[in-house]
């Protein structure tokens, strides 16, 4: 049994249109979405902007409601719960945000930061605060912790800030982090490692991360499987290894072809970049979502919406050629 089961979640947001008379409409950023996410595991997901992995993630970590669907945690439907059961969740599930300045509280020393979920989660004893929350300042690579303990947010390093929000997020034992751009803020050097600190604690604590990214290095570095989102859908889902290097769906193929290349010696023998903008999540387009932009697009694409498929040993492709050769051979070209 999955620690983390995804059943057919969808969130949706009431919008005003302006494209004409005002109008009030429904923008459904996450749609129809299922997956699991094993003990001890790290997923990454992963998708251009506004395709629905922050809102995705924020459903995961009880940070907003799913419209429909159902959230599974360890075997308990979460969505329903309420009481006990939620606040048990919501030590079992934490998140690390983007911007590690935005989510720590300004007026807040380091110690009131580590110490309020410690209270509230009644981790340890009041007078054991102090001790528990330099501890896990060292856990994260902040030592001495006593030098770290009564400062502010502002007198930290990004990369310091981070490590704290790390603090934060692992202070209350959980079994799965979500980590949503957690390193994208981060410079280069700074960013290995954070991605270190991540492999580290997640061996020590034996933690699970939902991992969403933008960047495809840290996803083939950390990642074990992957989650490829389009338009508020899952188009793929595969092990790392088998994703890079045989796609199953065309916008798959076309995230890997825009990854720049880390050998200057090396180029892309042929690449089309993706022609259009992303549709309208308020009015999609029939059939596969992804038809208006795909280059190897047919007259199914555009009337019937492809149901996911297996593909390999164990991966999922929603396109309807995902398990023809000659097909994936000319889209992977073209991407």
């Amino acid at each position: 049994m999955p620690l983390l089961n995804v059943r057919n979640v969808a969130v949706d947001f009431p919008v005003l249109v302006r494209d004409g008379p005002t109008r009030r409409a429904t923008l459904r950023a996450v749609d129809d979405v299922s997956f699991g996410i094993d003990e001890n595991e790290i997923v990454a997901v992963v998708g251009e902007s506004g395709c629905g992995k922050t809102t995705l993630a924020r459903a995961v970590a009880g940070l907003s409601s799913p419209t429909s669907g159902s959230l599974f945690f360890a075997g308990e439907d979460v969505t329903a719960a309420d009481g006990p059961s939620r606040r048990r969740t919501r030590r079992d599930i934490q998140m690390v945000f983007q911007d590690p300045f935005e989510s720590l509280n300004p007026r807040k020393t380091v110690f009131q930061t580590l110490a309020q979920p410690l209270k509230i989660q009644k981790v340890v004893p009041a007078s054991d605060l102090r001790r528990e929350a330099a501890w896990l300042l060292e856990q994260v690579g902040l030592s001495p912790a006593a030098g770290y303990l009564d400062r502010y947010p502002h007198e930290f390093s990004g990369g310091q800030r981070q490590r704290i929000c790390i603090a934060r997020a692992i202070a209350v034992r959980p079994r799965l982090v979500v980590a949503d751009e957690a390193v994208s803020a981060l410079d280069i050097s700074i960013r290995a490692q954070i991605l270190q600190l991540f492999r580290k604690l997640k061996d020590e604590f034996s933690l699970s991360y939902m991992f969403i990214t933008h960047d495809l290095g840290v996803v083939r570095s950390l990642c074990e499987r992957v989650i490829v989102m389009y338009l508020g859908q899952i188009v793929e889902i595969g092990a790392t290894e088998d994703v890079f290097r045989r796609p199953r769906h065309p916008y798959t193929a076309a995230l890997l072809a825009s990854s720049p290349l880390p050998d200057p010696t090396m180029r892309h023998t042929e690449r089309t970049l993706l022609q259009g903008d992303v549709p309208s999540p308020i009015s999609p387009p029939p059939g596969c979502r992804f038809h208006t932009r795909c280059p190897m697009v047919q007259d199914i694409c555009r009337k019937t919406e492809p149901a996911m498929r297996k593909v390999g040993a164990t991966g999922v492709s929603k396109c309807h050629f995902a398990d023809q050769d000659v097909a994936w051979n000319k889209a992977v070209e073209q991407a």
